[in-house]
This record gives C-alpha cells, sequence and structure tokens, in this order.
C-alpha cells in the first residue's frame, strides 16, 4: 500500500475502531458503500470528460494547492480531497448536475466520485488516470502566475 492511501484512510480510522454510528463495523459499512456505487457508473476517460465540458459541468479539482499551482483544468474549481464533505453546500444543488472529479492519478478522485454518488449525485464522474492522464492526452492545461 502506498502511503498516499494509507493516509487517505486515516479519516475513516474512528469508524475502523467502532466510533462510528452505532458502532458499526468500519469494514461492512465500507463494503456496503463500494456496492452501492459500481465503478463504470462513474468512470470517464480524459478525452471523454474534454466533451463533456460542452455540457459545463462543476469541474472539481480535488488535489493539493502545491499540486494545483503546478498546473490545472481550464475551467476547474479548487476543492481538496480532504475538505469535501464539510463544503458540500459548495456544489451544485441539483442531484441530476454533472460533475467531473479530478486528482493527480485518478485514485483520489475515484474515492470522491464514489462519495459523490453515494449522496446522491446521480452524474459525479471521475476523470480517469486524473491530471496525469489528462496531460497525457495532450489536453489543455493552466499554470498559476
Amino acid at each position: 500500500m502506498r502511503r498516499r492511501d494509507l493516509l487517505l484512510a486515516l479519516p475513516f480510522l474512528p469508524l475502523a475502531q467502532g466510533q462510528g454510528q452505532g458502532g458499526e463495523d468500519f469494514a461492512e459499512a465500507f463494503a456496503a458503500f463500494i456496492g452501492r456505487v459500481p465503478p463504470a457508473s462513474y468512470l470517464v476517460f480524459p478525452t471523454e470528460a474534454r466533451d463533456l465540458l460542452l455540457f459545463e459541468p462543476l469541474l472539481l479539482d480535488v488535489r493539493t494547492a502545491e499540486e494545483r499551482r503546478r498546473g490545472h483544468i481550464p475551467g476547474s474549481v479548487h476543492l481538496p480531497a480532504g475538505e469535501v464533505p464539510r463544503r458540500l453546500n459548495e456544489l451544485p444543488q441539483d442531484k441530476e448536475a454533472l460533475i467531473l472529479v479530478y486528482c493527480n492519478s485518478g485514485s483520489v478522485s475515484m474515492v470522491i466520485a464514489a462519495y459523490l454518488q453515494a449522496l446522491g449525485y446521480k452524474n459525479a464522474k471521475n476523470i480517469a488516470f486524473g491530471f496525469k492522464g489528462w496531460l497525457d492526452a495532450g489536453l489543455e492545461v493552466e499554470v498559476e502566475g
């Protein structure tokens, strides 16, 4: 397991220790969560995501501020992954709205897209391979500064 993946799981530690709602077992809750959101329902490849920009989605960059400074997809909104649950009010009220989520490699944004789907956002999509995939596809980027 990569260090970043381990750090991503740290917010769930209290649940794993039985401190979640009603002492529910973390593994069971997470399995149910995954079962409700099949991966194929929220994955788009970079060129598909570029085509979906015609529909004016919320393009959500969930990377760190440092990662974003190195470049981002034009028109994207920065909302670090760890802040998403506390800042849901910044997302569209319409649960049918198209939301394209990306991180650096596609792994963190996969979790966020699944989370949004579990909250009822039917059109929350993860951009496969993240910002790196966007770059590899030769698509437009902006760099701050």
